[in-house]
């Protein structure tokens, strides 16, 4: 071990370019499993802020197909206000559902406008289901959802558009080309996949559809009483949709209910094989730094044959050797390791404070570039290290 140590200390600029190789490789992967792993927690963090333990009721699942919808979804029968009371009174492990529909239009306060705006229709209960807080005012209440009523509650984003620096309750504001009262302004939620959260309306479902046509598409979204009666939730939903529709036994659903979980498999299929590529390229570097280290043991052996010579004469054992270059392959790739595993946090870090995108580096990927790089060493190094450890004394003593 430490003839190993004093052999790299002595070539000290060999074993520098040695290592840099390994170095690249090793920063390359863990800068990029620290990205993906920021994204994947930032994805999930995202996803949790639509609301936890979220079902939602749809035609399909979303991402269950790529490309035009084949005729068997695209004709599956809509939904309707009375499924929601029907799932919220019906179903024990439900505290809340609501209907939901939507439409897109401009809105407009005296010389502001916006460009086209998600307005959605639903029921109070939203709120509590997404988890929406009001931050000043309040939210339109269900005589208001009877009768109609023509209010709304705005977020962050279109507050800040039409009324900056000034309260937006009870004032008037064009929707569409039609005049609804402000009566709540929803708290700031940030973003989702980079699109904001805050640029949306939320008006009564009803008026919704008598303001913009009857024929909008109507959808459910419901809560369950706790985030453990969720599975239960899905499946008394599932079963009184499957009663409602007069669904036989031997045939399947034509309906989908899910909750936010469905959303991370879609994101972790879509970038599931991006993610595999990307580290697959970058292991090559590491791969190259094999080589590298592979080489220059070589030209060690080469160079110290009448050192291994002299060794084995005065009883050093095969062994003995094959484990001082095996140590000094190690050694390198290993030291390699450490440097690339601290570039390699440093970029994420400085990635995610000028470009803004998160990056996160567990332990156990740093733990894994650690015994990579060594792992690398040792791979590379056996067949030089046993190279070394096969000669003979008398020609090593004899080798110019």
């Amino acid at each position: 071990m430490v003839m190993a140590l004093s052999s790299l200390w002595t070539h000290k600029l060999r074993a520098i370019l040695t290592i840099l190789g390994v170095v690249i490789g090793i920063t390359t992967v863990v800068g990029m499993v620290s990205l993906v792993q920021g994204l994947n927690r930032s994805m999930a963090r995202q996803i949790r802020s639509l609301g936890t333990s979220v079902v939602y009721v749809r035609k399909f699942e979303p991402g269950l197909f790529v490309g035009s919808l084949p005729e068997s979804l695209r004709h599956r029968r809509d939904f309707s206000v009375e499924d929601a009371v029907a799932i919220e009174r019906l179903c024990p492990s439900v505290k809340a559902a609501v209907p939901l529909n939507f439409t897109a239009v401009p809105l407009k306060y005296r010389d502001r406008e916006t460009r086209l705006t998600q307005v959605l229709g639903s029921a109070p209960d939203y709120l509590e289901i997404h988890e929406l807080g009001i931050s000043s005012g309040r939210c339109f209440t269900e005589e208001e959802v009877l009768h109609s009523a023509d209010v709304c509650v705005m977020g962050q984003e279109l507050l800040e558009t039409l009324f900056p620096h000034t309260s937006s309750v009870g004032r008037w504001v064009s929707i569409g080309g039609k005049r609804f009262l402000i009566v709540g302004e929803l708290e700031k939620r940030g973003n989702f996949l980079g699109q904001s959260l805050d640029d949306f309306v939320i008006m009564p479902h009803s008026t919704l559809g008598k303001r913009f046509g009857p024929d909008l598409q109507i959808f459910v979204d419901a809560k369950p009483v706790t985030v453990e009666a969720t599975e239960q939730a899905i499946e008394e939903i599932t079963e009184l949709m499957r009663r409602r529709r007069g669904i036989p036994a031997n045939r399947g659903e034509d309906f989908a209910v899910f909750t936010e979980d469905v959303l991370m498999d879609l994101y972790h299929r879509i970038t599931g094989t991006f993610y595999i590529v990307m580290i697959a390229i970058s292991s090559i570097a590491l791969m190259v730094g094999g080589v590298g280290v592979t080489n220059i043991m070589f030209v060690s052996v080469t160079e110290r044959t009448r050192e291994i010579g002299l060794r084995m004469a005065v009883g050093a054992r095969r062994t003995d050797v094959m484990v001082q270059f095996l140590t000094e392959a190690v050694v390198l790739t290993a030291t390699g390791g450490v440097i690339g595993i601290a570039i390699g946090v440093f970029i994420g870090w400085l990635v995610e404070k000028l470009v803004h995108i998160p990056s996160a580096a567990p332990f156990w990927s740093l733990a894994l570039g650690f015994a990579f790089s060594s792992a690398v060493g040792l791979f590379f190094g056996m067949y030089p290290a046993v190279k070394a450890s096969r000669l003979d004394p008398v020609v090593a003593l004899r080798y110019e």
